[in-house]
């Protein structure tokens, strides 16, 4: 009979913690809704418009002039034309839009569009 009462006890102490989880939040939804294009599908829209060779790459949070144009995550990219000029291009992660283009040489690094 003594047992009886310590199993009772040990299925208590053992259940208590699922007693008092908490379940789990809701997702958030704009996690599901933001759907970033992969960097490199961005990587080669960059190379496709301009001539010359990707230094470097990243991903960072839009500046306050890029969140006027609507973007929220920008893929940043450094290109390196013929030319020997240095081009940091900023590109919407979500759409693929070009928001800004800086430095020497853009026009003579530009590739003539497709028909």
């Amino acid at each position: 009979m003594i047992r009886m009462p310590r199993l009772v006890i040990l299925l208590t102490l053992m259940l208590s913690p699922l007693a008092l989880a908490q379940p789990a939040p809701p997702p958030d939804p704009w996690a599901r809704s933001f759907r970033p294009l992969p960097f490199h599908q961005l990587a080669e829209g960059v190379t496709d418009r301009y001539l010359g060779r990707l230094l470097a790459a990243e991903t960072r949070p839009a500046r306050l002039h890029e969140r006027t144009l609507g973007a929220e995550l920008v893929y940043q990219f450094r290109l390196l034309t013929p030319a020997r000029h240095v081009l940091d291009i900023s590109v919407d992660a979500r759409d693929g839009r070009f928001l800004d283009v800086v430095g020497r040489g853009q026009i003579q690094a530009r590739r003539p569009p497709r028909k």
